[in-house]
């Protein structure tokens, strides 16, 4: 670890006294950058999950940050653009039957098996630091019998162009 020394400095400053400048307009101005940002915590939920029917639920926290109007986040399949395994958890040739389904805040789930994929949110003021929780749902259906390691790689995007 580097370790820099502060010094001081000492400035002189000349004061001289003039007559008032005449009142002018004059234009202000500049560009500011757009900036976004996307923070994800580890999912909170399943790793594993009964053999049996039901419906699985995981959790990951977002923080967003967007200095533009609109913002959008979005889920979508990493492994597959399509084909049967698009939206679907997999374990070798083995796929899950029900894909897997997204939402934010109070939204319907959203199945993620779709070539085009659906903002989740859409966040239409400048944002710092705001929490999102986007749930993930796997539903096993009655007569499936997941067996090993099964996976997906999801995308997250935020993004500043308008839906």
């Amino acid at each position: 670890m580097r370790c820099a020394r502060l010094g001081a400095a000492a400035f002189v400053i000349g004061l001289a006294f003039a007559a008032p400048a005449a009142a002018q307009d004059q234009d202000v101005g500049g560009d500011v950058p757009s900036l976004i940002g996307l923070d994800l915590s580890l999912p909170e939920g399943f790793d594993s999950f009964p053999a049996g029917p039901g419906e699985h639920e995981l959790a990951i926290r977002a923080r967003v940050t967007s200095t533009d109007a609109v913002a959008t986040v979005s889920v979508a399949d990493g492994d597959a653009a399509s084909g049967r395994s698009l939206g679907h958890l997999t374990s070798g040739t083995s796929t899950l039957d029900a894909p897997i389904e997204a939402r934010i805040g109070s939204t319907a789930f959203l199945p993620l098996d779709a070539a085009v994929e659906e903002p989740l949110a859409v966040l239409r003021r400048p944002v710092a630091n705001e929490t999102l929780t986007i749930r993930l749902r796997q539903r096993v259906q009655a007569g499936e019998r997941p067996r090993g390691t099964y996976s997906k790689t999801l995308l997250v995007t935020l993004s500043s162009e308008t839906p």
